[in-house]
């Protein structure tokens, strides 16, 4: 983000700036429901160093286009849209990704409200992530495929496109495949 962008970001209320007489020396970004909060220290020069700030809302939005690691980021995701796609709760058990899916993205088991993702997706865009946890955290609620359940993955605003990404990431998956198996 230019400092052009934070100048005016500031202006239109989507970066908020949070002062404080006890932070000295360093600053920090986070996302507060589609906002920024910048905490600085109190006479921190807020315009003279925009474009810090830019480079700091930059390195924030690329860290959450990459998939979560661990099972306790990936936790930690579906959690977050648990409360931004599910205000009335959809609270899965456990979340962890597993290595013996080999033919599905992702399950979940609404008696036990377990969802485990396949370790293939750790290097997906965040966003197909975050689909297919949508979709599992919606099975939580609708085991079967139907109207109702759609209607739940569809508070995901990447769905269609994430479908469209997992035919294609299928697709090469299963031609690698049979691409090895044709030389050995």
């Amino acid at each position: 983000m230019e400092a052009r962008e934070v100048i005016a970001a500031l202006a239109d209320g989507t970066i908020t700036v949070r002062r404080s007489a006890r932070r000295r020396k360093t600053i920090s970004v986070s996302r507060d429901h589609g906002s920024y909060v910048v905490a600085v220290p109190a006479r921190y020069d807020v315009d003279r160093h925009a474009g810090d700030i830019g480079s700091l809302i930059a390195r924030l939005e690329k860290r959450a286009r990459t998939a979560p690691r661990g099972d306790a980021e990936l936790e930690r995701l579906a959690a977050e849209l648990n409360d931004r796609c599910f205000d009335d709760g959809i609270a899965p058990a456990s979340v962890r990704w597993v290595t013996n899916q080999r033919h599905r993205f992702a399950s979940a088991t609404s008696a036990t409200r377990e969802i485990r993702v396949s370790d293939r997706l750790r290097e997906v865009p965040r966003w197909v992530l975050e689909s297919v946890l949508v979709h599992e955290l919606a099975h939580l609620r609708v085991p079967d495929h139907s109207a109702a359940f759609t209607a739940l993955t569809r508070r995901h605003p990447d769905t269609d496109r994430a479908e469209v990404f997992l035919t294609g990431f299928s697709y090469g998956e299963t031609a690698a495949e049979a691409s090895a198996r044709h030389r050995d």
